[in-house]
Formats: C-alpha cells, structure tokens, sequence
C-alpha cells in the first residue's frame, strides 16, 4: 500500500534530529518542498498562508509546523494572536542569535 503525501512528509522530517538548514528543503519531497520555498522566501508569515501552500488539513499542517518549530526552521513570530499564529523562517543555517560587533571594530580594520 502506498504512502500518503502527509505521511511521507512526517518520515522525511523524524528521519533526522538535526536543524533543519533552508539549503536541506531541496532534499524534501513535494508538496513540502514547494511551501518551505514559498514561506522562506517571504520571511514572515501566517500559519495560513503555510497551510494553503501546503494543501494538507489544518490538523497536519499545524503537526509539521510544530516539528519545523522544533527544528528551527520557523521561529513563532511576537505577532502571533489568538486568531492566527505567525512564523518567521531562518534564512542562515544559524540558529543562535549573532551579537553586533562593536563599533570599535571599523578602527581596526582601517
């Protein structure tokens, strides 16, 4: 019996524990690859516009944003509500947070 798309979607995302890095969405299969690209490139967006994207029920599309959360792949954006919830992707393989440098470094470097 074959797989459906939902169900190979979850495989492709418990078959790691690692961060999932924006250059890692090519390795998906579709219809995820196609709303990871769309969603990344806008930055910010809704748990709606996700779940279009998407074309799964809310029910499993709310499951893969979870473990895309989890990942660190989204972040839940401060302008998430009650009646929706907002993400942010990370556009760099880093998932901690770069300090600024100090503004002294501009002397050094000239």
């Amino acid at each position: 019996m074959s797989e459906t798309p939902y169900e190979t979607v979850i495989k492709e995302l418990q078959a790691s524990t690692e961060d999932i890095r924006p250059s890692d969405v090519v390795l998906f299969s579709e219809p995820l690859r196609s709303a990871l690209n769309h969603v990344i490139r806008l930055g910010r967006f809704s748990f709606t516009e996700f779940m279009e994207k998407l074309e799964f029920p809310r029910e499993q599309a709310k499951t893969i944003a979870d473990i895309l959360v989890k990942r660190n792949l989204f972040v839940v954006s401060r302008f998430s509500n009650e009646e929706e919830t907002y993400y942010e992707s990370r556009v760099s393989a880093l998932t901690r947070p770069l300090n600024r440098p100090p503004s002294s470094i501009w002397k050094k470097i000239d």
